[in-house]
């Protein structure tokens, strides 16, 4: 692959010292390590936790598509959440921004990995102790299916991961630990409390997801076809969307069918997806134009200032004016 760069230890994409940092809720027991100059910009962030909780953050830019090959090692099992950037996974999968999955399995995780260059690369990962996992599971077994448990019952031959969609309140929980306000022990305490949030919303989200699985409708390509003018009309109509049944009737296909339809395809509701796509346009449009917030507000559907403020924080955890040109 022309471009590529081949690495056989993780070591070697790192400065040879951990550095302080700009990081804004770093503590002394934070693990932050820096990318070579050589491989690019960015870091790579250990946040610990009571109760053998951590979080990691990967932020990077790469110069080149890197090719990373390790030898099989062990680790606890962790939810990551990927926000931007392409991974091919150990297991062949290529993960992209708007994905998550669960790694259960402490069998050997070497192999091949690869990023794409070029590409900014924001992950959070939630790793939790076996133990913890194990209480999670046994008291709540309904939320994991018998095949996902394995691992934490002996089992070695169980798979790396489990792709899922990341959800738009997931993600307004990711920001949220990204831009976390406080230090010392209350930032302990809420990056805790975000973490463990994260894992209740992906257990619902995989209760949901093997629900819905087994009611899933069947769509043909017409009815895709559909689904996706469904939502050409929703992001053409920021101002005025039309009503579910406004919709359903424009595109020839019954609400059932619509609202199965988009989550089967876009991972969320019809009326989600319709506040995601105006929340990352708004957020686009803050760092790219010299607008003023209420200027986004207007041109992303919202009539009122506040109502505009209030959902973009829910989304990214921070005020409009955060992003906003400089």
């Amino acid at each position: 692959m022309a471009g590529a760069l081949l690495i056989k230890s993780m070591d070697a994409i790192f400065e040879e010292t951990a550095i302080n940092g700009n990081q804004p809720y770093r503590t002394k027991n934070d693990i932050v390590l820096k990318y070579s100059e050589s491989i690019g910009k960015g870091y790579w962030q250990r946040a610990f936790l009571p109760d053998g909780i951590s979080i990691d953050i990967e932020n990077n830019e790469f110069l080149n598509h890197i090719i990373l090959e390790e030898p099989d090692d062990e680790g606890w099992p962790e939810i990551g959440f990927r926000l931007s950037g392409n991974r091919k996974l150990y297991s062949g999968e290529v993960m992209q921004g708007g994905q998550n999955f669960l790694c259960l399995s402490d069998v050997g995780r070497g192999g091949i990995t690869e990023w794409a260059g070029n590409q900014r690369h924001l992950k959070v990962d939630i790793n939790l102790t076996p133990e913890m996992w194990a209480m999670l599971i046994h008291q709540h077994s309904q939320y994991l299916s018998p095949h996902q448990q394995l691992p934490l019952f002996g089992a070695k031959n169980a798979p790396h991961y489990e792709l899922r969609t990341t959800t738009p309140v997931m993600q307004s929980v990711l920001y949220q630990i990204l831009n976390c306000p406080y230090r010392d022990f209350i930032r302990d305490i809420y990056l805790q409390s975000k973490a463990l949030e994260l894992v209740a919303l992906w257990l619902g989200q995989e209760l949901n997801y093997r629900q819905v699985k087994l009611s899933t409708v069947k769509l043909s390509p017409d009815d895709i076809e559909r689904i996706y003018y469904a939502k050409d009309i929703l992001i053409t109509n920021l101002h005025h969307p039309p009503t579910l049944l406004e919709l359903a009737r424009q595109v020839a296909i019954n609400q059932r069918k619509l609202k199965q339809g988009f989550r089967q395809i876009f991972g969320t509701t019809v009326f989600g997806y319709l506040h995601d796509y105006r929340m990352e346009q708004a957020k686009q449009m803050l760092t790219e134009q010299k607008l003023t917030v209420a200027q986004v507000a207007h041109a992303v559907g919202y009539s009122h200032l506040s109502h505009f403020a209030s959902a973009f924080r829910k989304k990214f955890g921070v005020n409009p004016s955060a992003y906003r040109q400089k």
